[in-house]
């Protein structure tokens, strides 16, 4: 399994992009990075996506998919067809989010022309991503939005990623039914509300020894031991060994 990083930064980070993390060349974890840049700058057409998991509604891992689906379809007369997976409100989300970008009439043409087809998820729920096995799991962040994180089985790996995640026993099932995990790291210190912090990656690392993490999302630019620290256009070969 081969995974990019086209951004890793939290929402105002200084020193790095909003959060995307593209798998094997089709699938986008969250959106939030400028994809209509970051995606041709990796080596990948607007074409090649076929499917963006999004974690939450929040601007930082939303807006470029925005970019993404217009331009693809402006830059092709045969563009492919998109999958959008998400947690509930997902269709009214991207409604929203096309007309404030575009206008009603360019989002009707673009929905129209990637035959998008939207999944909305709840906790528990499996699903099909790009032929493989996918599972979405209730997180705990924003109260008034529904976050979700994920988990898929693709090429023997079992990679786990938490979109914005505070501790729960959710986060726990997640990265347990993980052989690698990405897992946001907002905090530096000992953090705060809504995110992860360096001490809570420690626990997560302690209490699961087998699963691999790799950390995104990041406000600061600290380290952790034996973690990886993914970074903007960082391209990792998974299993890691």
């Amino acid at each position: 399994m081969e995974v990019t990083f086209l951004g890793t930064g939290a929402a105002f980070a200084p020193h790095a992009y909003n959060s995307s993390i593209l798998v094997d060349r089709t699938i986008l974890m969250d959106a939030g990075a400028p994809l209509t840049v970051h995606l041709p700058k990796a080596g990948v057409s607007l074409d090649e996506p076929r499917a963006v998991m999004l974690s939450h509604f929040h601007a930082d891992h939303t807006f470029g998919l925005a970019w993404l689906i217009l331009g693809r379809v402006l830059s092709n007369d045969r563009a492919p067809s998109l999958s959008v997976y998400g947690p509930r409100g997902t269709t009214s989300y991207l409604e929203r989010l096309l007309d404030l970008a575009w206008g009603e009439e360019m989002r009707r043409m673009s929905w129209e022309r990637l035959q998008l087809k939207v999944q909305e998820l709840a906790d528990g729920d499996s699903f099909q991503i790009d032929g493989s096995h996918g599972r979405a799991f209730k997180m705990k962040h924003a109260s008034r939005l529904a976050c979700l994180g994920f988990v898929i089985d693709r090429d023997g790996v079992h990679l786990g990623y938490t979109g914005d995640a505070e501790m729960s026993p959710q986060l726990d099932a997640l990265v347990s039914a993980s052989d690698h995990v990405i897992s946001e790291m907002t905090y530096d210190d000992q953090g705060g509300e809504l995110h992860l912090a360096r001490k809570d990656i420690e626990e997560l690392m302690t209490r699961h020894p087998s699963v691999r993490f790799i950390l995104t999302h990041r406000g600061g630019e600290s380290s952790v031991s034996g973690a990886v620290m993914a970074r903007d256009f960082l391209t990792l070969q998974l299993p890691l060994h």
